[in-house]
């Protein structure tokens, strides 16, 4: 049997991609073909003083702006040596975390909600689940606040600079961002549970699962990176154990571990560090009958809904400490040098890598990014090939509609991922 699935320019996903599977004589190959054009990210930043930077690096993408902003100004501090006090590393994780809900919701509620109750969009959901709609953008609002008044905006963030921050928030500021994060977190329950009350597809696949470890909570900005395999690498190792291969079909690289395809993303965030969930989140797990480590990629949207219950905990807890301790200083003090720094983070769609090497004026020589959506390729292809194997098996006819699910469950970043020139 002959057949090929071709699925063009894939709706309800970040950015711009086809998805390929041809089926042959049983045997299952699947393309991820990014279709971003050419960008060279890391070629305009060449020459660059280092202050430019995090504004540039966060334009690579309209969703995970903060993350990559705060990623390259700690990549920048680790070249100059420079190390925050607590109270300022918790305002960067405030500015993060509403960027991570704000970037749950709209994958959870507008890309995926529709495919498990039969609509085309999140404008059809309407209709039928209006008051989980409003809810929805009520509590998506309220992580664009909280992200815009520690962060300066709500879409690319400005105030995190190397050494610290441009602007702290007043008192009167801290006390609002705490009365956003009690909100959030009371409306938080209620808008996961319709997703984690969902059937998945039921599909799983044993493979390497990659996040960021520490012993002091679930890890955004600071840890190891650990593997489910049992390997344990410092950020600045990362180019030793990640590698990347280029294939004819996409505008993006792959990346391989240890030379097999690994998943990155909510689901390894909890497969790593379930223990440091919150205890509401594991409540919600144990409701709902949800097991980690899980080797379903459906998981991936469950795992989200939790992180959002988590984050909006969190983030209540930081701003209410703040609150308490007060914010010592706006920035530490730094000597402008020749360095070479790497920061390893956790965004929205999992692990992100900046290293950038400066000379002694401060001026970037070389400079690198590693997107999650990059590295999920392999895993998101080799899932493609056994979940349509199984499918087939099972007489199952609409593969399209099938595959789509199993993508969007990745929630990829196609514009982030294609930075690189394709060459013929």
């Amino acid at each position: 049997m002959a057949k090929t699935v071709e699925l063009h320019e894939i709706v309800r996903i970040e950015g711009h991609m086809n998805f390929t599977v041809v089926v042959h004589d049983g045997d299952v190959k699947a393309r991820a073909e990014a279709l971003e054009g050419t960008r060279l990210l890391e070629r305009l930043l060449i020459g660059r003083r280092f202050s430019e930077i995090p504004d540039i690096a966060s334009r690579m993408c309209g969703v995970c702006q903060a993350i990559h902003r705060v990623t390259a100004v700690q990549a920048l501090e680790a070249a100059f040596g420079i190390e925050l006090p607590e109270d300022l590393e918790a305002l960067r994780k405030l500015v993060v975390i509403g960027g991570h809900i704000q970037s749950h919701i709209l994958h959870l509620h507008l890309f995926v909600l529709p495919d498990f109750l039969g609509h085309d969009s999140v404008m059809d959901l309407a209709a039928s689940h209006g008051d989980l709609v409003r809810l929805v953008f009520r509590v998506k609002k309220l992580a664009n606040m909280l992200t815009e008044i520690i962060g300066g905006r709500a879409v690319h963030p400005v105030t995190p600079i190397v050494g610290g921050f441009s602007r702290l928030p007043s008192r009167q500021e801290l006390e609002r961002v705490a009365r956003l994060a009690r909100e959030i977190e009371g409306l938080s329950v209620d808008i996961v549970e319709p997703l984690l009350s969902l059937d998945m597809p039921e599909f799983s696949r044993e493979k390497t699962y990659i996040a960021l470890y520490n012993r002091s909570g679930l890890p955004l900005l600071r840890g190891y990176i650990a593997s489910s395999s049992g390997i344990v690498f410092s950020p600045e190792d990362y180019d030793s154990n990640l590698r990347y291969v280029t294939e004819s079909y996409s505008m993006a690289r792959h990346y391989l571990f240890n030379d097999r395809e690994y998943m990155v993303g909510a689901l390894s965030r909890l497969n790593i560090n379930y223990g440091a969930l919150s205890d509401t989140a594991k409540e919600l797990a144990k409701k709902y009958d949800l097991e980690f480590p899980s080797n379903s990629p459906f998981d991936n949207n469950k795992a989200q809904a939790l992180e959002i219950v988590h984050f909006a905990e969190e983030a209540r807890r930081l701003s209410e400490d703040l609150l308490e301790t007060g914010v010592s200083q706006r920035t530490v003090a730094f000597r402008i040098r020749k360095g070479d720094g790497v920061a390893a983070t956790e965004a929205p769609r999992g692990l992100l890598i900046h290293h950038y090497k400066l000379n002694d004026k401060g001026r970037v020589e070389v400079a690198n990014m590693i997107t999650p959506t990059a590295q999920n390729y392999k895993s998101m292809e080799t899932d493609a090939e056994a979940y349509v194997k199984k499918l087939l098996d099972e007489g199952v006819e609409d593969l399209e509609l099938e595959i789509e699910k199993l993508i969007r469950a990745y929630d990829p970043c196609v514009s982030c991922s294609a930075r690189f020139f394709r060459e013929h």
